[in-house]
């Protein structure tokens, strides 16, 4: 079992496939844009896999792709079906933006991805054009009805966002009573441009649901950050992502895998351990584990978002992965 220097157990890995994306969210991608990576500085899907092998051999349990835009990246199909037929097989999911997914679904759900999050801010068309740069709406709805009449585990995640889309969060709540999904409230945190709007608390969140639907009953937590709420007469749960307001930092049993091969300790540190260099420099899959042992040991106690004068240097999320 791969565990940290304070006992956490570390079980889940996002690996971010690839820097690029089809949509331009404002609070992801700098108006100024970014720099891509060089091609060869990406991991290669080899790479991907061989290092997803030794993480399972270690005890990851999940792995989720991200990216950019985890569905952009050429192949993603094999590499997903490689990783299905390890030994050590993961819990396979995915998180998108869900433009290009309608094409991409048969095969991901008989590649064994029966998880995927979607992430929708609106579901209002000028707002979503406004906060993602393209009008695409109607593809990601496309992609949300496939997703259900396959039986998909769907959960929609949204980032509220102070004077942008605050008047959109009853209606995407909604998409919880109507359908057989979860709708998850993630709080804006303050990486990259990220920083420059203004996040909505979920402690707001939630009394702006409870006016709407009535007082939601808590129901647990999930197998993530994650806690959930009933509504009556809603067919899914709502689900509050809190990093902001109630860290859960404790709990954390997550890294992060970047596209450029860099093993992130903490979204809000600049701890990271250069696996992609070991991995091209010839390095065992015995060195690499014994690396990545010891580099968790110093995955950091808590984040620095509410610290005074945190300033993110961490990058945008485009280039992490979320």
């Amino acid at each position: 079992m791969l565990t940290d220097g304070l006992g956490r157990e570390l079980t889940y890995l996002r690996i971010s496939l690839t820097d690029k994306c089809n949509l331009r969210c404002k609070y992801c991608v700098p108006s100024c844009g970014v720099e891509r990576m060089p091609h060869d500085e990406i991991l290669t899907l080899e790479e991907v896999l061989k290092l997803t092998d030794i993480f399972t051999k270690l005890g990851v349990t999940k792995v989720r792709f991200t990216g950019g835009e985890p569905l952009v990246r050429k192949n993603v199909i094999s590499l997903i079906q490689n990783v299905s037929k390890l030994t050590n097989s993961p819990k396979i999911c995915i998180t998108t933006n869900g433009v290009l997914l309608s094409d991409y679904i048969d095969y991901l759900y008989y590649s064994s991805v029966h998880d995927i999050n979607i992430s929708l801010d609106t579901l209002d068309p000028l707002t979503y054009a406004s906060i993602t740069g393209q009008d695409a709406i109607a593809q990601v709805f496309d992609s949300i009805r496939e997703c259900l009449n396959l039986g998909v585990n769907l959960k929609i995640n949204a980032v509220p966002l102070k004077g942008i889309n605050e008047e959109d969060i009853p209606a995407l709540a909604a998409l919880s009573r109507d359908y057989d999904m979860s709708v998850r409230f993630i709080e804006l945190m303050p990486v990259g441009c990220a920083s420059s709007y203004t996040g909505i608390s979920n402690d707001e969140v939630r009394r702006k649901l409870d006016e709407v639907y009535g007082e939601g009953v808590e129901d647990g937590e999930g197998n993530g950050p994650a806690t959930y709420v009933s509504y009556n007469g809603f067919r899914g749960k709502i689900g509050f992502i809190s990093p902001m307001s109630h860290s859960f930092c404790s709990s954390c049993n997550r890294l992060r895998l970047t596209c450029d091969g860099k093993l992130k300790l903490c979204l809000a540190s600049p701890l990271s351990l250069d696996l992609k260099s070991l991995l091209r420099s010839g390095a065992s899959d015995e060195d690499i584990s014994h690396a990545i042992k010891e580099a968790v040991l110093n995955k950091p106690a808590h984040h620095e978002f509410n610290s005074e004068g945190f300033v993110s240097q961490a990058g945008n999320m485009i280039g992490i992965g979320g």
